[in-house]
């Protein structure tokens, strides 16, 4: 019995060693475990939950633009647990400001991590169009195994770091045709003013097409007509996501009612896949085609997923076109900005760029120093599937666990000098006290977290990197106005208006 009693104590020991979380069988004698309904937070009403805090003057919170700010109000008054209920028609929400405690969380809920996307591009693609794609749902939207399954089929096509190899040409090429369309743009400053990150989303539909769908959609052409394929799938792409939103805000009896934004989402969808599947033709036909193999090294994404399966390469394009656009173009403009308003990182990156070497090892620090600050999601989020114990705490399955990574990012505690644009605290020595990895790895997290991170990370980063590269080496960029403004709707938005300047480099 003694022998046995080891055994059992040795294996919980090493139970709760390997997997780092407070699971329900052994809370039972912690008298001082709290309940959901015990943590601070919110007030709710019936029906419209906690979303009367946020109307304009009436609201104890009131508008808030971003999420930033609304998360700063949420940890100076209730700590280090916030607990929110009733909004946007979602499961509870607790937001955890110590990220060791949703690093908990987030590591047992690796085996099967739910990260919930919009329900009204969910019930499009499960329900409405389930004859359609046949049980292939994409990373977006799928959960537990079709995710899995997706996932585990797109990965050795989307993973291969010598991808980079195989775009960067192309991808360079797009980014020269963006400069020289930005020498004639650049002349009308107002144009600019009001018009640069549609300018941006271009570039990134373009370099997301080449990449996503084999072709080159002809974006950045100055004679693009309104039904051309590439200003179609634009506009589908841009109402899809802003619709979405809205819709995503309603109480959930709603969604699916047939109103105007609902049938016009709807159509965007189809327009979207309808023009996928095209492009997706074209390339199957090319490479039916070329009469010869290829080493497996050389080979697009696309060739790589036709292999597999039609529908696959089809969703995947849609997911790179949905993931992609706003991810790059609200990157590139945030890390152009904070090289505009800190001409010495430019002057660095500039000479970086121009020099004979390959490395871009300060413009990585840069762009990461970017991202630490803007992120393009400020939190990151999963739906619990079991109960958890976390700091007194007993939550129960279904809680939406959020990450604000973007507040804990600009945290002191985190970062020396944590509001200031520092690029060299991504090269400094462990033993500075600017070295980033004096900050909790959970902390920072612009491409979310394990399996559920962005597959596509690298392929963007390439199109940031190499936009970036193109910009600086030929104009000298500056900000003329105010700090740029960020809001928040599901992700971070720039506000208008784009005060760049761009000179030519002499």
């Amino acid at each position: 019995m003694i022998g046995i009693k080891v055994r059992c104590y040795k294996e919980i020991t090493r139970f709760k060693i390997q997997n780092p979380v407070s699971v329900r069988w052994n809370s039972t004698n912690s008298p001082a475990l709290k309940t959901l309904e015990e943590m601070p937070g919110l007030s709710k009403l019936p029906v419209i939950g906690a979303l009367h805090h946020f109307l304009p003057v009436v609201g104890s919170i009131g508008h808030i633009e971003n999420f930033f700010n609304l998360y700063g109000h949420f940890h100076k008054k209730y700590g280090s647990f916030v607990k929110m209920e009733g909004i946007l028609s979602r499961p509870p929400m607790v937001i955890m400001f110590e990220p060791e405690h949703y690093d908990q969380v987030y590591r047992v809920e690796e085996e099967n991590p739910l990260r919930p996307g919009f329900d009204t591009i969910v019930y499009y693609r499960e329900v409405l169009q389930k004859s359609t794609f046949d049980g292939v749902y994409g990373l977006t939207t799928a959960q537990g195994e079709k995710w899995r399954d997706f996932r585990t089929k797109v990965n050795p096509a989307l993973l291969k770091l010598k991808l980079l190899k195989v775009y960067a040409p192309g991808i360079e090429e797009i980014a020269t045709e963006f400069v020289e369309r930005l020498k004639k743009t650049k002349e009308d400053p107002v144009y600019l003013q009001n018009h640069f990150y549609d300018e941006m989303s271009k570039y990134a539909l373009e370099a997301v097409g080449f990449v996503g769908l084999g072709a080159r959609l002809g974006t950045l052409s100055e004679d693009l007509t309104e039904d051309h394929p590439a200003r179609r799938l634009q506009t589908s792409v841009k109402d899809i996501f802003d619709l979405a939103i809205r819709i995503e805000a309603r109480p959930k009896f709603m969604k699916h009612l047939p109103t105007a934004p609902y049938r016009k989402i709807l159509a965007a969808c189809d327009t979207q896949w309808e023009i996928s599947s095209m492009y997706i033709e074209q390339a199957r036909n090319t490479i039916k085609n070329r009469g010869y193999e290829i080493p497996e090294e050389d080979k697009s994404i696309i060739e790589k997923l036709l292999a597999i399966d039609e529908k696959v390469a089809v969703m995947m394009a849609n997911e790179m076109l949905l993931a992609g656009i706003d991810t790059v173009s609200f990157v590139t403009v945030g890390l152009l900005y904070h090289l505009a308003t800190n001409p010495q990182a430019q002057d660095r990156v500039r000479e970086e760029v121009q020099s004979t070497g390959t490395s871009r090892r300060y413009l990585k620090a840069c762009l990461k120093e970017s991202l630490r600050i803007w992120p393009v999601i400020p939190a990151n989020l999963r739906r619990t599937t079991k109960e958890h114990v976390v700091g007194g705490y007993l939550l129960p399955k279904g809680v939406e666990v959020i990450a604000p990574n973007e507040f804990l990012s600009k945290q002191e505690k985190y970062y020396t000098r944590p509001l200031e644009f520092i690029p060299e605290r991504w090269l400094a020595d462990k033993s500075d006290p600017l070295y980033y990895g004096n900050a909790h790895p959970m902390v920072t997290l612009p491409f979310g977290f394990g399996v559920r991170s962005c597959i596509g990370r690298r392929i963007a980063e390439l199109e940031i990197e190499i936009l970036t590269s193109a910009i600086v080496d030929n104009f000298v960029v500056s900000w003329h106005g105010p700090p740029i403004k960020v809001k928040t709707t599901i992700m971070n938005l720039f506000q208008k208006p784009y005060n760049f300047k761009f000179e030519s480099v002499k």
